[in-house]
Formats: structure tokens, sequence, C-alpha cells
């Protein structure tokens, strides 16, 4: 019993003759009732009773059409699934982005681009500082994220840049400034200084090190904090005063202030970084999506 045979059964079922069948699978009469012949062999009963008024079914034969008609519509279901999973329109797929309590607006974009195109494929979300998206990445536990600090030169992983988000001095609204407010970094020595832990995110915590040192002095930390969200809520607690992306402070509390300062200049370039050898049909579809994103964010901006 193979699939051809359970189609030309089918036919012959429904058409109610042989004749009828065999035109409809575009095969000969003869070589249609053969094939039926072995069908039945192969199974060791009849299917159909034949006779000069036409064919009609056994007992056998109405419960092998009602079996396989499920079958093969199963089939054709399975087939359908198969070719749109390779079109990338279903599954599931794994997302990291920054902690932050709102979505940057080109990540807001892609993502609601993607489920307009893509509305059945699901999509988790998952808040991870860059370094540990990189490993989620490498070990194939996230199919694309939002980073920072991806080593250009590893060709085991691509991206895209995103969008660019300058660093801000921020500060408790109902701190008093004697001599006015700061003009540049170095108006901030002394201030308690709420900081970026370094086994948490090196690279941060190195680069903005970096730009006060050049300022001649280093913050001494008071309080240190996980991510931007943890420590811009240490602020508003009036705990110190912090440095974070500037895109971080847009749905602050009337509690804070932010301050950009000239020398200031830590910009970070956030990437949709996913690893180079994921094919993944699903995540080429959403490349694509946040391509045409990018580009047309780039168009209105021009």
């Amino acid at each position: 019993m193979d699939l051809r045979q359970l189609r030309y059964f089918v036919a012959i079922a429904e058409c109610k003759s042989i004749t009828l069948a065999a035109k409809q699978v575009h095969i000969a009469q003869p070589a249609l009732t053969r094939q039926m012949h072995q069908l039945e062999e192969s199974l060791g009963t009849e299917l159909i009773e034949r006779s000069t008024r036409g064919i009609k079914m056994t007992a056998a034969g109405e419960q092998l059409l009602a079996d396989v008609k499920r079958v093969l519509n199963d089939l054709e279901l399975a087939r359908n699934r198969a070719i749109r999973a390779g079109r990338g329109e279903v599954g599931h797929m794994a997302m990291g982005i920054p902690v932050m309590r709102y979505l940057a607006d080109p990540v807001a974009t892609i993502l609601r681009k993607f489920r307009a195109e893509a509305p059945n494929v699901s999509v988790s979300v998952h808040h991870h500082l860059s370094e540990t998206q990189l490993e989620l990445l490498a070990e194939g536990r996230l199919d694309a994220g939002v980073t920072l600090y991806r080593d250009a030169a590893d060709p085991s992983f691509s991206g895209i840049h995103l969008y660019s988000d300058p660093m801000t001095f921020v500060y408790p609204r109902n701190w008093s400034w004697p001599n006015g407010l700061p003009r540049s970094l170095a108006d901030l020595a002394g201030l308690e200084f709420i900081w970026i832990a370094r086994d948490t995110a090196p690279a941060w915590h190195d680069e903005l090190i970096h730009c006060f040192f050049k300022a001649k002095f280093v913050p001494k930390p008071t309080v240190t904090g996980i991510d931007a969200a943890s420590m811009l809520a240490m602020v508003h607690a009036g705990l110190g005063c912090t440095v974070v992306p500037i895109s971080t402070t847009l749905a602050s509390q009337d509690s804070v202030c932010n301050l950009r300062l000239p020398d200031l200049d830590v910009v970070h370039d956030w990437e949709l970084v996913w690893r180079t050898d994921n094919s993944s049909a699903i995540l080429l579809r959403f490349l694509s999506v946040a391509r045409s994103a990018i580009h047309s964010r780039s168009e209105l901006y021009e």
C-alpha cells in the first residue's frame, strides 16, 4: 500500500467510476484497475464491489476511505506548514533586547512590522545585557539580539546598525548647584555617583572610566547598579547621580534631570546582531524586515 494507490482509491470512490477516475488521475483505465487489485491484495480484502451498474464501496472500503481522507488531509497540512516554515512564515524566534523601560523606536518598529508580515511566528523577547546576549547567541539560545560592543573582527557574528545613543549626565531634580549647573565632566568631581558594576558590563564600565580619566578624575561610586534601569531608579531615590544612555531617560519621572556635557563623548552604537551561520528562514525573514525598516527610517531623516 503506497500513497499513490491511496490517491487512486479516493479518486475512484469520489467519481464512483473507474473510467472517470482514470481520466481524473491521468492514467489508463487498465493500469488503474491493476493498481486497485494490488491494493486489495496487499490488504487481503475487497474494497470495491464492481457491477454493470458501477461500483460500490464495501465496508472495508468505506472505512479505508474515511481514514485515507484524514491521512491525505494531514499530509497536505504538513506540506503547507513545511512550505510556510521554509518561507519564515511560521515557527518561533527568540530575541534579546537591552534592559530598558521602553523599547527604542527602531526596535519597536522592526518588531511591529515583523508581526504584521509574519503573524504566525511567535517571538519571545528576553532582557539581557549585551555581553550575555552575545553568549546566548553563540550558544544558539537566541536568534537575534540588540547589543553593544560586538567585536567586528569576529566572523561568527554579523550585525546591522540600528541607532546611536549618546550618554547623558543624570541627577536628582532637588539637587542644588551653588556655582551653577556643571559645564564639563571636571565639574562633577566629588559628587556621589551610581556606577555600573564592571563584572556586569565591563566594556561599558571601562569606556566611561576612560572618558572621566581624560577629565582628570575617576568617580568614586557610592552605589553600583546592574543596568541603566536600576541606576536610574537609584537616582530617582536620591542616592546619587549617574551617566546613562539618553534614550533611557525619556520616561524618567519628574524627580530626575539629565544634562548633556560636551566632553561626555561616549556614544552607544546599538546593533541588531545574529550568529552568521544561523540560516533559519524565520531569522532571514526577520532580517529582511529589519533592513527594510532601517532603510525607510534613514530615508525619513535624510
